[in-house]
């Protein structure tokens, strides 16, 4: 599954060279860990699934803080479900993050197995745009199970991921060069001139465009019924490429493997209302998440920007914060 790179990507490529000081101490635990990560993902589905759905579930026990956030959004959102119901999203949440840790492994040591595990719907949407020279932005919610949908997805259509480079230079190194066995080029979110000219130059781009970047950088939309702070991303790099939108949804099939779901283009889209389109690309991936509320990563503060006079929604979080600052001014007082 290796590829050549073009010109255009040596430039990234050589982002991903192995470095000598990853042999330093510093960098064993580290070693380990992803020795450990090929090791699970060799094992038989059925025997993965179970370890690295019960490592979830145990970070779930352990990760108070980011429970607390879960079951916040979960709340907000599914205010009809019951507790019961709220509760098994979740530990579905969880369980798929401590998939997702994992399921890395099937990606950055590839494996024969994983190409039979993938299915695709949809693709004949994006074949279509393809043909008539359309250019294709696909945008997707941010579920746990992204690694291995998209790899897969890439064999059919190369796909320039804009992303966000993990703060760790090692761990960056093993995700960059095993992602590079499949058709993709990783590009890093503050290097967005370099993703519109691929863009605009016929290649496929792929962004997941549903996170709390804060007021600045967003505009306020509804998202299950809540104003939240949305990028423009999709509108605004449509509108300067020429591109059409695409939904697409990557989600578990439990036990068996995973579907990726790729939707028709949405018509009429950009128009002239950036906070319009951005509230049909916000509905949209509303959406797809209810269709599989579990397999969202629902660990982020996805509304912690709130408009001007409205509450804050993470009031536990709130109040730590406040004690740790009291708590730091008193020491402070005390040197």
């Amino acid at each position: 599954m290796n590829q050549s790179a073009s010109p255009e990507d040596k430039g990234y490529l050589d982002d991903y060279r192995f470095r000598s000081d990853f042999l330093k101490p510093r960098f064993w635990p580290l070693w380990l860990w992803f020795g450990f990560m090929w090791l699970i993902s060799r094992l038989p589905y059925s025997f993965f699934c179970a370890v690295s759905r019960s490592i979830g579930l145990l970070f779930m026990r352990l990760a108070k803080d980011r429970r607390y956030i879960a079951e916040r959004n979960i709340e907000l959102c599914f205010p009809e479900k019951t507790a019961l119901e709220r509760a098994e999203i979740v530990r579905e949440s969880f369980a798929g993050a401590g998939m997702a840790l994992f399921e890395s492994g099937f990606v950055w040591w590839p494996q024969k197995r994983l190409t039979n595990m993938v299915e695709i719907k949809g693709l004949e949407h994006l074949q279509k745009a393809r043909a008539e020279g359309k250019n294709v932005l696909m945008f997707t919610p941010h579920n746990t199970s992204l690694e291995a949908c998209f790899s897969q997805l890439s064999m059919h259509e190369k796909l320039n991921i804009l992303f966000r480079v993990h703060d760790n230079p090692f761990w960056e190194y093993m995700a960059g060069r095993g992602r590079r066995n499949f058709h993709l080029r990783l590009i890093p979110r503050k290097q967005v001139k370099d993703f519109l000219h691929f863009l605009s130059t016929g290649r496929t781009g792929l962004i997941a465009a549903d996170q709390d970047l804060s007021k600045r950088r967003g505009v306020f939309v509804p998202f299950f019924g809540i104003q939240a702070s949305t990028v423009t991303s999709v509108s605004d790099f449509c509108r300067q490429t020429n591109s059409v939108a695409m939904l697409v949804s990557g989600y578990r099939r439990v036990g068996a493997g995973y579907t990726v779901e790729i939707r028709p283009p949405i018509e009429n889209f950009p128009s002239d209302d950036v906070v319009a389109d951005t509230a049909r690309v916000s509905l949209l991936t509303e959406q797809a998440i209810r269709e599989q509320p579990g397999d969202y990563l629902w660990h982020h503060r996805r509304f912690k920007t709130r408009p001007d006079g409205e509450p804050q929604l993470y009031e536990r979080q709130k109040k730590r914060k406040s004690k740790k600052r009291r708590a730091q001014k008193k020491r402070n007082k005390e040197i």
